[in-house]
């Protein structure tokens, strides 16, 4: 008996895969794992305000997780010096 697609193991592994190529991942997969708001990833302009790593794919839009993680890593650092900044800049205003 077949299987359906999307209980194929090989497509929703975020593991290297015997190819060594890193399988994509959809914007709710993506949402999932970086603990992210869906519309982030779902939506044009927000991946293009926080400029997210995608791939278009015909009607597509699909993500690596070692992109995104190396992402977020950096705009967690950019994000915790840039509210570094305002903090010291509201001290020195009082």
């Amino acid at each position: 008996m077949a299987r359906p697609l999307l209980e194929d193991t090989s497509v929703t592994d975020n593991t290297l895969s015997s190819t060594g190529i890193e399988p994509m991942i959809d914007a709710k997969q993506a949402a999932a794992a970086l603990r992210l708001p869906y519309y982030w990833f779902a939506d044009h302009a927000m991946r293009s305000k926080y400029r997210i790593p995608h791939y278009l794919m015909g009607g597509l839009v699909r993500y690596r997780l070692s992109e995104l993680s190396t992402w977020a890593a950096r705009n967690a650092a950019a994000q915790s010096r840039f509210a570094g900044d305002t903090d010291t800049a509201v001290e020195e205003a009082e």
